[in-house]
């Protein structure tokens, strides 16, 4: 499949050894969050399902997934091939690609997948493109086919602290950060995600919301720190930001936020 670059919103983190790290150390956190990789709702309880994994970055839940449901072929599909596992390494019934999702899939792809699933593309997505997206995802379904996407909700943003950890100033502005971390991006699409769905005919039958465990609280603020420094290669002067969250933090203090599960079927 062609690779291509989306230059509306460029993807604004890095693709090294610690930004993959980041990437599964979430992975990890969400599904034991969530409890699950695929949504009871959705039936697996068949041989040679097609699934696809779409923002895959390092191929971490498709090879999960694979191992889970070893009949199935699993496509891991995203716009960068720069933090899949080594050839040796990558499971037989799950295939790597590059492409960009904003762009047209190829017909191979088009029609052919029981399950397509997407996690976290909250900061490479605006309203005026989220809905396109949301068609060009559902291309991909068999109809019956189950569309999973799971997302942080932004506007849920708060700072949580505790009644010694004193005055949140860094925490209070990643809080509006969560919001609108520029200008030009805009989020409300996220918290209307199972209409958007049901407007471009998919079936809502999942829209579900999750709460971080207070003992999750220092995982939540470890990512949080790790993003922002990571985030640091275009935003140099988010520095002094990271090091006064990494102190409050240190005295009681988190930015928390909630969690989605929406799921579509396709008619």
């Amino acid at each position: 499949m062609a690779s291509s670059t989306s230059q509306d919103r460029p993807y604004p983190f890095q693709r090294n050894h610690k930004a993959s790290m980041r990437l599964n150390f979430n992975h990890f956190w969400m599904k034991s969050i969530a409890g699950y990789l695929i949504h009871p709702k959705i039936p697996i309880d068949r041989e040679n399902l097609r699934i696809a994994d779409i923002g895959a970055g390092t191929g971490i839940w498709a090879s999960e997934v694979a191992t889970t449901l070893p009949s199935s072929t699993v496509d891991a599909i995203d716009i960068s091939a720069e933090q899949y596992p080594p050839e040796d390494w990558r499971l037989p019934n799950v295939r790597y690609a590059a492409h960009d999702c904003f762009e047209p899939f190829s017909e191979e792809y088009v029609g052919k997948f029981d399950i397509v699933h997407v996690q976290f593309l909250l900061r490479v997505v605006d309203d005026d493109r989220a809905e396109a997206l949301i068609q060009n995802l559902s291309s991909l379904l068999r109809p019956g086919g189950y569309l999973q996407w799971f997302e942080p909700l932004p506007y849920t943003a708060y700072v949580l602290s505790s009644d010694t950890a004193g005055p949140t100033p860094a925490c209070d502005k990643f809080v509006q950060m969560w919001k609108k971390p520029a200008p030009h991006t805009s989020s409300d699409w996220v918290h209307n995600l199972a209409s958007l769905f049901r407007a471009n005919n998919l079936q809502a039958v999942v829209d579900e919301q999750y709460e971080n465990p207070a003992y999750y609280r220092p995982i939540a603020a470890q990512s949080a720190l790790i993003g922002l420094e990571e985030f640091m290669h275009v935003r140099p002067d988010l520095q002094d930001l990271q090091e006064k969250i990494g102190e409050e933090f240190q005295k009681g203090a988190i930015v928390n936020v909630r969690y989605s599960c929406v799921v579509g079927k396709k008619p």
